[in-house]
């Protein structure tokens, strides 16, 4: 019997894997004080408060259709490890380093130096700087422009 082309490519279609990319929806991390951290992630950087009909989460929006998810329950720091963060673009820098400034929070380069920006090979300028839950942000300047 001598399959049809049709046929054999409907058979060989139903036995590949699918091949459709993955699509972030949400990064979430654990609070002490859910309230405390969504004020810090929209005041510091803007990030627009989602209504959520969860009393223990509170939701922000990264832009895209992503958005950050603030859960209640943490009872212990986050370990310190600026290799795991999250990233944040923003349009001013400036702005950013000056409200972490009139809030007495220490913003660094990589290496740890104490507000210090650093101009990344693409030319744009970033800090680190951990949330109040100790989580680390890597937080660059979107439009790149080089440090004065």
């Amino acid at each position: 019997m001598i399959l049809s082309p049709a046929l054999f490519i409907a058979a060989a279609a139903a036995q590949a894997p699918v091949n459709v990319p993955a699509q972030a929806e949400h990064v979430a991390i654990q609070s002490a004080d859910i309230d405390r951290s969504a004020t810090f992630y929209h005041e510091a950087f803007g990030l627009r408060i989602i209504s959520t009909p969860l009393k223990n989460r509170r939701w922000l929006d990264l832009g895209n259709g992503l958005a950050l998810h603030i859960l209640d329950g943490r009872t212990t720091p986050k370990p310190s490890n600026r290799n795991e963060h999250l990233a944040l673009h923003v349009n001013d820098l400036a702005t950013v380093t000056a409200w972490l400034d009139q809030h007495h929070l220490i913003w660094t380069d990589l290496a740890g130096t104490v507000r210090t920006m650093q101009v990344r090979f693409d030319g744009v300028r970033q800090i680190y700087v951990q949330d109040p839950d100790g989580y680390w942000l890597e937080v660059g300047d979107s439009r790149g422009v080089p440090a004065k």
